[in-house]
């Protein structure tokens, strides 16, 4: 998984992050059960802290679009909510 964030943009990283998981899930190119990566990972990759990438992974829990697991990560959920 691939992110394009602009730093310098209105649009918070956080969100940014969350829009283009979402567009991911969206179009399949993370199916249904993928794992995604952990907040640390991102986090590092992307230098950023672990809190922007949290705030992403909880804002697409919140819309159904992915389960966090406790000890295994946070994947694509089952069942999606209808678009």
């Amino acid at each position: 998984m691939q992110l394009s964030l602009q730093r310098n943009s209105d649009l918070p990283l956080y969100r940014q992050i969350a829009n283009q998981i979402r567009e991911y899930i969206r179009t399949g190119a993370l199916p249904i059960g993928s794992r995604l990566p952990t907040i640390r990972e991102l986090a590092r990759d992307y230098g950023m802290t672990r809190l922007t990438i949290q705030n992403a992974y909880a804002e697409l829990q919140a819309e159904g679009l992915v389960e966090a697991q406790v000890g295994r990560g946070t994947f694509v959920a089952e069942h999606l909510p209808i678009p």
